[in-house]
């Protein structure tokens, strides 16, 4: 058997109730790595947000897939190896015209060192993650954005992919990662397809690859992978494709499967 693969989403699956890994979870991260498997955090997180959360904990990760399979980013030298954009004629389109059509949304950008937000989303989503005000870190710029958040103040996220859907360029991915925005990336933004491209890179064949996810944007990696393991506390659309379920996020379900893997 050539390399093997560990993808795992972050949020929910390999990061606990404070957004990072347990020390059980590094501790079998890194025993898997010293027996030889390759990991790739895989995540709709973006790497000036994410990178770090998984270095600083300890664990030995390899790579970063970060917004959706948008980009990617070696982790030991901090290299961005990958990073896919929208054109700035569909940046343009869609927040000129998804408005006419869904009458109260907001939007947000990802560019390549941080974040900017209209006041539409800031009205439903004032706070960010960590609690603080919502703020932007990045000037707006359409020939650089990496992924658009679109929200809504009274959609679900489910009714809110259904209608961006229809609405937007051939070959964008709407997905959401279980937040009530919904998130939008470009042709080839996806955890399936971005995992599957450094496969290439790397000479690993996809049933070589164990993969954990929790939510919706999980659903392709999971059908993808050799192995696609949810977490217990997974939606019921991840729950319905992965090959088998483990333990929860906090009852350390990826750091249970890794400890059975290195003893294999």
């Amino acid at each position: 058997m050539g390399q093997r693969l560990i993808a795992s989403d972050l949020d929910g699956t390999l990061f606990g109730p404070n957004s990072v890994p347990e020390p059980r979870t590094v501790a079998a991260v890194n025993a898997a790595v010293d027996a030889g498997y390759i990991f790739a955090a895989v995540t709709g997180r973006s790497h000036f947000s994410g990178a770090d959360r998984v270095l600083d904990s300890g664990t030995n990760a390899h790579w970063f897939i970060g917004s959706n399979g948008g980009h990617r980013m070696e982790l030991s030298s901090r290299t961005l190896e990958e990073r896919l954009l929208f054109s700035e004629h569909d940046v343009r389109t869609m927040i000129a015209e998804l408005p006419q059509q869904i009458d109260g949304i907001g939007f947000g950008f990802e560019h390549d060192i941080g974040f900017s937000f209209d006041a539409g989303f800031r009205a439903v989503f004032p706070r960010a993650f960590d609690g603080g005000p919502r703020q932007n870190t990045a000037s707006w710029a359409p020939d650089n954005v990496g992924k658009i958040f679109v929200s809504h103040p009274t959609l679900e996220s489910s009714d809110l992919i259904k209608a961006a859907s229809l609405l937007v360029p051939d070959g964008t991915h709407v997905t959401t990662s279980g937040t009530s925005f919904v998130e939008l990336t470009p042709h080839g933004g996806d955890k399936a397809l971005g995992a599957a491209r450094l496969c290439e890179k790397l000479g690993i064949d996809p049933t070589d690859v164990v993969a954990f996810g929790d939510n919706n944007n999980d659903l392709s990696m999971l059908a993808w992978a050799g192995r696609g393991i949810a977490m217990a506390n997974a939606t019921a659309a991840a729950l319905a494709i992965a090959d088998e379920v483990t333990l929860s996020n906090t009852d350390y379900g990826v750091a249970v499967v890794l400890e059975e893997l290195v003893q294999q």
